[in-house]
């Protein structure tokens, strides 16, 4: 969401003041790796939606 209002030009600290959530917080989560729970929803959401 925060990557999608950026690109609308809005900017990261207004966006994260209105959530709540610390701008370092959405940094660090961008940077850092992606989960193995994440990659193993990635290989499973198409095999749901095609049910």
């Amino acid at each position: 969401m925060i990557d999608h209002l950026r690109d609308k030009g809005l900017g990261v600290d207004p966006v994260c003041r209105v959530l709540d959530l610390s701008p370092s917080t959405y940094f660090a989560r961008k940077t850092r790796p992606k989960s193995a729970r994440r990659l193993r929803d990635e290989e499973l959401i198409p095999l749901v939606t095609a049910v």
